[in-house]
């Protein structure tokens, strides 16, 4: 249950120059303690903790009578309200005592809630958004750096301790360069939209971090009432550009099956990721990275699709006699339980499978790269190559789209649309271009020469 004491905070940085400590409002609550300053400076002597009471200052009777009023009446609302109180974390206890007993706004503080955020995505196990709106918050910090005259061509690691139990807690080095939530209004907004287009090469990776604090700072206006109507990111354009697909031809494809490596070479691990991706319809590189042998039946390959689980993005897929092939190699020698590839270590828990991941990824993108190299293939690939080649060849082919867009994984025909418009645009044109153009060669030609 939550607890509240008046005490003196007899740190040495808090003694002032006569020697004296502050009187404050000490709230204990979920192993974690919070301070509320009384302006009220006195020396050891002067105060008796147990009675509450003052002496040896001015007004001294009056003063302690105020004390002891106050800690009587948060005391017995903590006591009427305990219920709910052993929900909230401590830093929601505090704001709320400061507003009910001491009239006071409290400064809600950007990087403190979104400790809170970045806690609660963690505990979900969605390691991805919380590391996508941390580097968001990473480049807020650093035009604060800016802004303080201080370089902002630093390397940051990470913004937070992220051991605690309600909330990820901003460390000491970054503290000051938080701000009040209310201070990031639309001058502010456009300033650091100008930040990052300076700063930043790519305009989605602006749009990017731009949503990301909206989406923080959304949060923030719903949590806090005193923030209704605060959304200064809501009038800022954050449009981004879709990437254009990578693809290969058939040719190119059947190029990097005949591609030969040993074994001890990574890129012999690579061609076959890539290949295991490209035959089952486009599989993302980290439904791969987290198979286990279990999903294998010796037919089909099993999966529910990670990037949208939550949807039930269920696949059977019968195997192709070279994924059985590639399926043999690795599966030789494990247990139902083990991963499938050598993509990410057993013993990796929680955000260590998330970090692992993001590295073999690189690892696999540098990789692919060079067997582009080594094949002559004059183009930019990466994980997203199977998936953006399995789509365009089916085009070609003349699938229908409904198809293609239920082996993507996609909720709609129009997610499809949208995300291969370009491929899309083109057939129809090639197609509409080949019927008018076919129709003029075939009618008779009545031209004299």
């Amino acid at each position: 249950m939550a607890k509240v004491r008046i005490t003196l905070d007899t740190r040495t940085n808090s003694q002032d120059k006569d020697g004296k400590y502050p009187l404050v409002l000490r709230i204990s609550h979920k192993s974690k303690t919070r301070d509320i300053g009384l302006d009220i400076h006195v020396c050891n002597d002067q105060f008796d903790e147990v009675t509450c009471t003052l002496s040896g200052i001015q007004n001294s009777v009056r003063q302690s009578k105020r004390v002891q009023k106050m800690i009587s009446d948060i005391d017995l609302w903590i006591d009427e309200n305990k219920g709910e109180i052993k929900l909230w974390p401590v830093t929601q206890l505090k704001d709320t005592i400061e507003k009910r007993f001491f009239n006071k706004q409290s400064q809600l503080r950007l990087l403190e809630h979104a400790g809170k955020v970045l806690y609660r995505f963690h505990s979900e196990n969605q390691f991805s958004s919380a590391s996508s709106y941390e580097d968001a918050l990473k480049v807020l910090v650093k035009y604060k750096m800016k802004l303080a005259n201080k370089s902002d061509a630093v390397q940051i690691k990470t913004l937070f301790e992220k051991n605690g139990r309600d909330a990820f807690s901003l460390k000491d080095e970054y503290l000051k360069y938080d701000m009040p939530i209310k201070a990031f209004n639309v001058e502010f907004a456009r300033n650091f939209k100008a930040y990052l287009g300076h700063r930043l090469t790519s305009k989605n990776s602006v749009a990017i971090h731009l949503r990301s604090l909206q989406s923080m700072l959304n949060d923030a206006e719903k949590t806090y009432e005193e923030l209704k109507g605060h959304k200064p990111l809501e009038g800022i354009k954050k449009s981004s550009t879709a990437n254009v697909p990578v693809v290969l031809s058939s040719e190119e494809v059947e190029a990097i099956r005949d591609a030969s490596y040993p074994e001890s070479n990574s890129r012999f691990h690579v061609r076959n990721y890539f290949l295991f991706m490209f035959n089952n319809m486009g599989m993302n590189f980290y439904d791969i990275a987290i198979a286990r042998v279990h999903q294998f039946d010796g037919v089909r390959f099993n999966y529910t699709r990670k990037k949208t689980e939550s949807e039930g993005d269920f696949f059977s897929i019968k195997q192709n006699q070279e994924n059985l092939k590639i399926l043999e190699y690795y599966i030789k020698g494990k247990s139902s339980v083990e991963y499938i590839f050598p993509i990410i270590k057993e013993e990796k828990k929680g955000e260590e499978i998330f970090r692992a991941k993001r590295d073999k990824l690189k690892w696999f993108n540098n990789n692919i790269k060079k067997i582009a190299v080594d094949l002559g293939i004059e183009k930019n690939l990466s994980t997203y190559t199977p998936r953006d080649t399995w789509t365009n060849i089916g085009l070609k082919m003349g699938i229908d789209i409904r198809k293609i867009s239920s082996g993507l994984g996609h909720s709609s025909v129009e997610i499809t649309e949208k995300h291969y418009s370009q491929m899309i645009q083109e057939k129809i044109l090639d197609e509409i271009n080949e019927q008018i153009t076919g129709a003029s060669i075939q009618r008779p030609n009545t031209l004299e020469i």
